[in-house]
């Protein structure tokens, strides 16, 4: 087909022919000015004789435009109009809100080409500028409206219109259906019914008084349209709002906490509401609350702690209870003297026992003397402790029982010459009986010519009676 042809001829020349383009034009407009300027003189004046025709037939030929370059100008305003303009009249869709236009300009195009196949350069290039201009007309009508449709649709979306908001975007998408803020606005408008569902939602719980709710249904809004500044503004004023509260509910709570004393509790909505506000007053006051109440909860449980362990006899327990708050709390009278009475009767019932338990210790003068003093400090604690009541008066057994001498027999040779280490002497015999107290005892055997022999005796405290031997027979 000849539009095909000269579409190629046109896409292979198109610089040259650009270029030949306004050369030629202004050739050809510059010959019909001169032709236009010689037929009106002509008409004006009257008419030449024959001798005269030969001058004036000289003065009209002027020099004729080449065929080939007129053909070369219309190629290049060919393509030009369907490089630059006709890509743009395809995508402006013109079938759908101008058909008239569309149709007028395929026409247009179509008598171009016919009048070139015809080689009517001039017609053919006349209509291709007619053509150029109304499609150039048409793109700015078209972006015209464009702007406008886009403007209305913005403001049906921020106004929350979604049926006047579509309207005007599907006009608009009709003009550019691939412009990329038309499609994001239809974006927007398509989830405009969730998001005024959801602005609903916000607008009853903000009647209801429930921040909470408003607060939750604003997030998914900003969501949802996250360049909607009111929206964005809202939701955090909001947000701010219950971050106040929750703060002030948590200082009140952490208060009355201390006062029933649920330090545990108040120390938890301590560390809630500095989470939110580290640096605000309230939380120091309730910090310093929590450890006011604090201390005086652990002195007195200390305190109760120790009485308890008094009242069920036990002292050691009771002392390291003592030992801990001292520590803590060094200038609290209470618990010093506390301290001061469970040492002391810790330390006599420590001292007390260890005579029950080593009595044997009891034989010597100097811890029987001991044993006795402790007696008189034990008594006048003894009304504190059953247990040191206990105590005392099995210790009272044993000293009296150790107090008592015991009858020991003591057997020999007559040969033996027999002492007790740290009492006395025996002597040889063949039996003697002694008295001693209850406790352990060295018996030493000598004899000229014969090894030493010592004897080891342990005198129960109960014993009532005892015999030993001692004989040196082992010759040296």
């Amino acid at each position: 087909m000849l539009e095909d042809k000269l579409h190629q001829a046109s896409q292979s020349s198109a610089t040259q022919n650009k270029r030949l383009f306004w050369i030629f034009t202004t050739v050809l407009l510059s010959c019909i000015a001169l032709l236009s300027i010689l037929s009106l003189f002509s008409t004006n004046e009257p008419q030449a004789t024959p001798r005269d025709s030969a001058p004036q037939q000289s003065q009209q030929n002027t020099p004729p435009v080449d065929a080939a370059e007129l053909r070369n100008v219309f190629m290049a305003q060919l393509q030009t109009y369907e490089v630059e303009l006709e890509p743009e009249i395809i995508a402006a869709n013109l079938k759908h809100w101008d058909i008239e236009k569309d149709a007028l300009i395929s026409s247009l195009k179509a008598e171009a080409i016919s009048a070139f196949g015809m080689e009517n350069y001039t017609t053919a290039m006349e209509t291709m500028a007619q053509l150029t201009n109304i499609a150039q007309q048409t793109l700015a009508s078209r972006d015209a409206m464009f702007s406008s449709e886009i403007a209305f649709a913005k403001q049906a979306l921020n106004d929350n219109h979604y049926n006047e908001g579509k309207l005007h975007i599907t006009k608009a998408l009709r003009l550019k259906q691939h412009d990329s803020d038309a499609q994001s606005i239809n974006a927007k408008l398509e989830a405009l019914p969730q998001l005024i569902t959801l602005l609903k939602k916000a607008d009853v719980a903000h009647i209801e008084n429930n921040p909470q709710k408003e607060h939750t249904s604003l997030v998914k809004a900003v969501q949802l349209a996250p360049e909607r500044d009111d929206l964005r503004q809202r939701r955090d004023a909001l947000a701010a709002q219950i971050k106040e509260a929750q703060f002030s509910a948590l200082i009140s709570q952490g208060l009355l906490n201390v006062d029933k004393k649920n330090i545990t509790t108040a120390q938890l909505n301590y560390q809630k509401a500095k989470a939110l506000f580290p640096t605000r007053s309230e939380v120091t006051v309730l910090n310093k609350a929590i450890i006011t109440a604090s201390t005086r909860l652990d002195l007195q449980q200390a305190k109760t702690q120790a009485k308890t362990a008094m009242t069920q006899d036990d002292w050691a327990r009771a002392q390291s209870v003592y030992a801990k708050a001292a520590q803590r709390y060094p200038l609290d009278k209470e618990i010093r003297d506390g301290l001061q009475l469970t040492s002391n009767i810790v330390g006599i019932q420590e001292r007390v026992a260890d005579y029950i338990n080593r009595s044997e210790r009891l034989a010597s003068p100097n811890i029987f003397a001991a044993a006795q003093d402790t007696l008189v400090q034990a008594n006048i604690m003894a009304h504190n402790s059953p247990s040191l009541t206990q105590n005392i008066t099995k210790l009272k057994v044993l000293l009296t029982k150790m107090d008592m001498s015991i009858p020991v027999f003591v057997k020999s040779d007559n040969k033996t010459y027999i002492l007790v280490r740290g009492i006395g002497k025996v002597g040889a015999t063949l039996g003697r009986t002694i008295q001693l107290k209850a406790g352990s005892y060295t018996f030493e055997g000598l004899r000229s010519g014969y090894k030493s022999k010592l004897v080891e005796v342990r005198l129960p405290i109960d014993t009532t009676s005892y015999q030993v031997e001692v004989i040196c027979d082992e010759p040296i």
